[in-house]
């Protein structure tokens, strides 16, 4: 199969921006309409207990130490 050309890609790319918000909107109206299945839940829930790991700190936690992570490289970067 061939490459295609920038300007296919292009093309390509502004129709799936283009698609995006509808397909977007089919997603959700589908997921909507689906019929609430208990068993289902709980068995997500489950597989998310048996194999995920625990998190002891809050997102916002999280993300602060990974900001200060950054901050001490890009840091130590810019002083040498």
């Amino acid at each position: 199969m061939k490459r295609p050309t920038r300007d296919q890609e292009l093309t390509i790319v502004k129709q799936w921006i283009r698609a995006a918000p509808a397909l977007t909107e089919q997603r959700h109206k589908e997921l909507h309409e689906r019929p609430y299945d208990w068993t289902t839940v709980d068995a997500l829930l489950e597989i998310g207990t048996r194999f995920g790991r625990p998190r002891f700190a809050e997102g916002l936690v999280e993300m602060q130490r990974l900001f200060m992570r950054v901050a001490q490289k890009d840091f130590r970067l810019t002083n040498k």
